[in-house]
Formats: C-alpha cells, structure tokens, sequence
C-alpha cells in the first residue's frame, strides 16, 4: 500500500530581507556560480557568508543564501543541505520537510530516503513509491532499474518497487549509458537486461568502466559512465581481457587479448597480444597494427584522450584521435593540450620543436630549440641557440630571438585582465607583445612577488620600486630590497642602506623601522635587531618588544619553523649566558654549551 508522507511546508526567509540585499555580490567574494537550467537563475556560493543560494541576472536574491549547499533544480525542486540536515526546497524556498535521516538527488522521477537506517523513494511530491525497506540503494537510470540491497543480497528493482532481477547475488552494477545491469555470484558476473532476461552464464571476474564524453557540454556533466555503449564491453576472465556486446556475446572474431584498455570516446582500444601493442575499432579491426613494444593515453582520462604515444625501439610514433600518425619523437609527449585549442607541441626526431594541428598540419616550423606556452595567453616563448623570442600561435615573431633572457611581468596566478596586457621584461625594461617599449633605463627589473604591477627596480647598484605606470614608489637608493623571504614578516619587506637594516610595509611602501641596525633576523613577526653593539627585539610595526641591553638575542633554532614547540629565546651578556622571556626577563643563567645547543643553526 502506498504511503503518504505528511509534508511540512516550512516558509524560510524571505528572498528580499534586508539582510539578503546587503550581500557582496563582487567577483573576489564569488567562489562558484552556475547557470540553473530549468529556472535561468544562477546557482551559487559566496566567501561571505560562506554560503549558497540564488541569484537571478540583475543579482536579486531569489533563494536566500543561508544554504550549506544547494543542487540545481529539476522538476520544481532542489536537493539542499543545512546543519547536517538534507531536504528538497521548491523555487519559493518552501522546504519540503519529512522525518527523514537522509535524502538523495532526484533521478529518473524518484530520490532516495532513509528512515530508521533503512532507505526507500519519494516522488516529486514526496509521496513514498517505494517502501524504506532497503539495507542500501543506487540511484534508477535510464534503464528503468535501480540496484538495492537487503539483508546483505542485492539485486534489481523497477520504479514500481517491483523485484526485476531478485535480491538473491553478492552484488549488483550498472552505469549510466546501459541497458543492460550486471550481478555477481560466488565471484562472478553475469548480464542481464532491463526486462530481468539472463544474457550470459557467471562468467566473468571483472567489468571495466568506460565513458562517453560530450565536448558540447560543461566539465561537470561532459562524462557519463558505460559499460557496453562505446561498442563493446571489456571483461576479464580467467586471465584474459574479452570485449562483448549488448548480448553478451563476443564483439567480433579474435576477441581475446592478454591486456586492453576500454572503448573511449573515439570508440579506440588499446590491445596487448604477445607482448606486443596496437590500437583496435569496434569491429576488431586493428587501425594500429599489432607490433608496438608500447601504447599509452596522451591525457590521464582515458574517455577523451585525443592523442595516444605508441613507441617501438626508441622512436614513439603519435597517433589521433582518429589513429593518423602525426608526427615521431624520442619522447613520449605530453603539453597543454586542450579540446578547445586542439594542437599539439613536440620535438621531432631531429630534435628541434614546433607545432602540428589534430591532423599533423605543421602550424609551427619545427626549428626551435626550446618552445613552450606562455601561461595565460596565446603567444610562446622559444630559444634558437642561446637566444630568446616570442612567437604567436601562427609562428609569427613578435619579439625577435636575440635576448639571453626574457621573463612575463605577470604568470598564471595573475587575473586574465592582467595576464592578457602580455608585458615582458628584457635587460631592464618592460615591453609589450609588439616590441614596443613600456618602460626602460633600468639595469633589472623584478616583478613584486604580491603584485606584480609593481616592480623592483635597480640602476647603478642601487634599488628602488616603481609601478608599470613607470611612477618611482620607492626612491632607488637601497644596497638591497627583498621579494619574497620565507617565514618573513607578513605585509613587510626588508631594505638594506649602507650596510644597515630596516623595513618597509609592503603595498605603500612606507618605512616602518629605519634602515639603522646591523643585525636583522625575522621569526614569527618578530625582528632580532642589533645596533652599537647592543641586541633587542623588535616587532614588525617598531615597537620595542625586548631593549637593547644584550650582547646577543637569538630564538630557539626550531622557532618560527615547528609550529610553536619551542618558543623560548636565548641572550648572552659578557660570558654570561641566558635564558629570557619574550621582554628579556632573565629566567635562568645556561651554560654557553647549552646556548650553542639551543641557536647553532641561527645565523652569527
């Protein structure tokens, strides 16, 4: 008998609260966003709150943001969760709300729910069409069955709850491009179809998972899970790789292999036979003869892998995605390569790189010694001899190959706003993709490792640091100013004058302490400084922390690298030595060995 669960339709906050309209809806405090199908609004998350929700085009609140995460919506509702607790909310934030343990995404009409430890489907409506009865529960696919278990057994059951196949084997499967589901018995599987038809004895030992790939579609929803729609289905049995069709049968002639890959996408099969490799079709025609000492996938997922490296002696011939050789290499080759700019980079037998579209059409002339992508952008760096240039996508020049080096003002970490301006630094000045000169008079330039619009600068010895606007931020008359210095001080950079030491805040570049003392170590924010002999603490805004009454002040050897475990500090006065508090409070006198234990590794 069907059962009725009693809904509570509880009405959440409201879409226009003021506390909703006060929310940033900025890029930097964006950390997802999707476009919602079935309502056009847009799905997602934000830092602040660290929360999901609802947004339409003009950026109105149309589900508040107060969900832990939100799904999108099908047929009229969306699986949420809050707290720890999951449920279904329909497009006017009205929570569907039963006395539910658990719930699962809607598919094929249906979605699972647990009550009591046992699981069971509700409908749109979240009418109970199928009892909570089930120790676990898949999802139901296309094929109309979904698996379960019960009481340790598993087999298969219709949308009505009815048994198809019966919950007697050791386990079930199925993917979600099949028809047809598999079960296992005493360790081995056997076919079946979606009308509970056995298509094959207990068998096999294994079923190898495949996927066809759609391009069309987005990242997240690209890939769907097969078994036999590629073409045929790899199993394993008895020590030998099988490919069979939708009934179970041998796919074609010859089927039988001592290692193979699945079908992909392209509907291609890596083979071994004999210790020898090829690549086969689905009719078991080999379009890569059988005589490779070796084949490997281009990309790590197998599904949509457009290239494939076959290597016989030392030579590694690469073939398509429709298996035409394009090109020979002594190297496997791997790059950047993406569907949406589908060429490829590599060095040709004569040792020398350029670039081949899909079908091997030389784009590039292979005449380079070196050639890589520069991040970000459609331009390559490449070398001839001992020279740098730039080239386009095409092969044409767009900063001549006469520099010893040429460095990107900005890199992959940079906004496409700033990656797309394609500045570059050469021999002290900045220039842009055509060459032309931004900034120049300078004997370096170094990106600021938090900004790279900013640049550290020098000219006759002396450093300073300038904007890509070429404005002098910092006046170039510093022996030394640092980038980046592991545990440093945060927001802060170090300047050297004249042989003394201080530090400057690192966007404004105002001077925090002076360049005035001889000794600089930095621990956890804190500055070891000595000045006329004498030694203190400081910490990263000058305040005194410790005076300058001791010889030497130096932090346990481990601090700033142990995570606090040691955090005792050390000084010595005269030929006395010291343990001290943070505000060199004398704790108790050690023996100078003892010191030297404590500090060796600190700089003298």
């Amino acid at each position: 008998m069907k059962h009725i669960i009693f809904l509570i339709f509880v009405i959440l906050v409201s879409c226009h609260s003021k506390s909703q309209n006060k929310l940033d809806f900025s890029k930097q405090n964006i950390s997802y966003t999707e476009r919602d199908e079935e309502t056009d609004w847009i799905r997602t998350r934000l830092k602040i709150p660290d929360k999901w929700g609802y947004i339409d085009k003009d950026s109105l609140v149309m589900i508040p943001f107060e969900y832990d995460f939100l799904n999108p919506f099908k047929e009229g509702v969306a699986y949420a969760k809050n707290n720890n607790k999951e449920f279904f909310i329909t497009k006017k934030n009205v929570r569907l709300k039963g006395d539910f343990e658990a719930v699962g995404i809607f598919s094929e009409g249906l979605a699972p729910v647990k009550k009591n430890g046992k699981w069971g489907f509700i409908d749109y409506q979240a009418n109970l069409v199928i009892p909570i009865q089930y120790d676990e529960v898949d999802c139901f696919r296309p094929s109309g069955l979904c698996a379960v278990t019960k009481n340790g057994k598993s087999g298969f059951i219709n949308k009505s709850g009815a048994e198809i196949i019966p919950v007697i084997y050791d386990e079930a499967s199925q993917e979600m491009k099949d028809q047809n589901v598999i079960v296992k018995k005493n360790n081995k599987w056997a076919v079946f179809d979606n009308s509970g038809k056995q298509l094959s004895d207990f068998l096999y030992d294994s079923f190898k998972r495949a996927s066809i790939s759609d391009f069309s579609k987005d990242i997240f929803t690209r890939d769907q899970s097969t078994f036999f729609e590629n073409g045929a289905a790899l199993v394993e049995a008895n020590g030998k790789y099988i490919f069979i069709n939708r009934k179970a049968q041998a796919a074609f002639l010859n089927n039988e292999f001592d290692s193979a890959s699945v079908f992909d996408t392209f509907k291609n099969a890596i083979v071994k036979r004999n210790g020898k490799f090829g690549i086969i079709k689905t009719d078991g025609t080999f379009k890569v003869p059988l005589q490779y000492d070796f084949i490997n996938y281009f990309e790590s997922n197998h599904a949509f892998s457009e290239y494939y490296n076959a290597r016989k002696g030392k030579i590694y011939s690469i073939f398509n995605k429709d298996l035409k050789k394009i090109g020979e290499s002594y190297e496997a080759v791997y790059n950047d390569f993406s569907n949406s700019d589908p060429t490829l980079i590599y060095k040709n037998l004569k040792r020398k790189y350029g670039i081949v579209d899909w079908q091997g059409n030389v784009i590039v002339p292979f005449e380079y010694d070196e050639l890589r992508q520069i991040e970000n952008t459609t331009f390559l760096w490449v070398k001839k001899g001992d020279f740098y240039g730039i080239i386009s996508e095409k092969g044409q020049i767009k900063i001549p190959i006469k520099y010893k080096e040429i460095t990107s003002v900005y890199d992959k970490f940079d906004n496409i706003e700033n990656a797309s301006k394609c500045l570059f630094i050469i021999n002290g000045m900045v220039v842009d993709i055509n060459n032309n000169v931004i900034i120049k008079g300078y004997d370096s330039l170094i990106p600021l490792y938090y900004n790279h619009n900013k640049l550290i600068a020098s000219k006759n010895k002396k450093f300073g640091i300038i904007d890509i606007s070429k404005k002098v931020l910092l006046p170039l008359e510093y022996d030394e100013i640092s980038n980046w210095v592991e545990y440093g001080p945060e927001k802060r950079q170090f300047i050297e004058k004249n042989g003394k030491h201080g530090l400057i805040e690192f966007e404004t570049f105002k001077i925090i302490i002076p360049p005035i003392y001889d000794q600089f170590i930095s621990r956890e924010n804190l500055i070891f400084a000595s000045k006329n002999g004498k030694t203190g603490i400081l910490d990263i805004n000058n305040k005194e922390i410790c005076p300058f009454i001791f010889d030497q002040i130096r932090p346990h050897k481990y601090f700033g690298y142990d995570g606090g475990q040691h955090t005792m500090f050390y000084s010595k006065k005269g030929n006395a030595h010291f343990q001290i508090n943070l505000e060199g409070k004398i704790l108790k006198e050690i023996s100078e060995k003892e010191y030297k234990n404590y500090t060796e590794h600190q700089n003298k």
